[in-house]
């Protein structure tokens, strides 16, 4: 079969690789879709070295795909099945995946990150991580899952009431799945950053207001709490920068709840937070993939306008230089066809 694998830093090859044979408690899936976002961004480049220890590798965590085998002792799913899925996996027996919290998963071997490889022809995939795409998700929605199930799972930890104006830090993926996510569920998202077409993609799914930036890493808290002069009650950071948390902080209201969702050192110091009674939440994915799917299915959640591109697996790696390249911040989310 085809795989996608990086040979080293942003040498992204298509090789021939035996395809897998699933074992117990695991499905194998033929890819239909992949989209990339951040995270693969920064395995692509392997920035800092942080991302990849051994070349080569596969790369990509965001897909729909179908069955096409079932593990031996795997039930509850049907070949042929579309369905999609989440790169933590989980027990299912702890305390934390007892309650709902899978994406806390005590297990020492399952509640680790374990990259998710998806560009390839078929792969493998833990079947509690599978959940079935309803009538209504197409392949390309139920490739861009995973801004959706982190931004329920920060507006659930936020605890605003319907109505309430949430701040987004950052119009990438992740953003704009935050964007579009606090329309569903009855919040006022106002968007902060980005440049060129990424501006008007964060209005088109749904953004209230977006104050976008002349310049990389351009402090417009100023700008923001000018028009918002008490701050925000809720802030999402999306862009796990030091510039998107550095905005965050400025921006909450005395006593807001800022919902971070990866980064580096905190911009403020413990007094900053006592002083001005903030609460800081960590967002680590999310539980509820089958709600994400379902507000797609029933057409509150839309992210096909911030599609820029389309490639077949093949040119993969003309789509990863798009994504990387000086047009960037004109490029939303790029769909990999990967099933002909």
């Amino acid at each position: 079969m085809r795989a996608a694998r990086l040979h080293g830093p942003a040498d992204l090859r298509i090789d021939e690789v035996p395809v897998p044979v699933p074992g117990p408690g695991e499905v194998l899936v033929r890819v239909l879709a992949y989209s990339p976002y951040g995270t693969c961004l920064g395995v692509y480049h392997n920035r800092g070295g942080r991302y990849v220890a051994n070349y080569p590798i596969g790369i990509g965590a965001d897909f729909s795909a179908e069955i096409a085998a079932l593990g031996p002792d795997v039930s509850g799913f049907t070949v042929g099945q579309r369905v999609t899925a989440q790169s933590l996996d989980n027990c299912g027996t702890c305390a934390n995946c007892m309650v709902g919290r899978t994406n806390l998963c005590l297990s020492p071997d399952l509640g680790r990150y374990v990259r998710q490889v998806c560009a390839q022809d078929f792969t493998l995939v833990s079947a509690r991580k599978l959940c079935a795409m309803p009538e209504g998700v197409s392949d390309e929605a139920g490739a861009m899952l995973t801004g959706v199930v982190d931004a329920l799972n920060a507006f659930d930890k936020l605890g605003l009431p319907q109505g309430s104006t949430v701040a987004i830090l950052g119009v990438g993926a992740m953003g704009q799945g935050a964007i579009a996510t606090a329309r569903a569920v009855g919040l006022v998202p106002v968007a902060i950053g980005g440049r060129g077409a990424k501006v008007a993609m964060a209005a088109a799914v749904g953004a209230e207001r977006v104050f976008g930036i002349s310049a990389h890493g351009e402090d417009i808290s100023a700008c923001v709490l000018e028009a918002f002069p008490n701050g925000f009650a809720g802030v999402v950071e999306t862009s796990a920068s030091d510039w998107g948390m550095a905005q965050a902080f400025k921006i909450a209201a005395p006593g807001a709840v800022v919902a971070l969702t990866g980064g580096g050192a905190l911009p403020v110091t413990n007094w900053d937070i006592v002083n001005r009674e903030l609460r800081v939440v960590g967002v680590r994915g999310g539980p509820d993939q089958a709600g994400a799917l379902r507000l797609i299915a029933e057409g509150r959640i839309d992210l096909s306008p911030t599609i820029t591109a389309r490639f077949p697996l093949e040119q993969i790696g003309e789509a990863f230089a798009l994504l990387t390249g000086e047009s960037a911040r004109d490029v939303g989310r790029v769909i990999i066809r990967v099933a002909a």
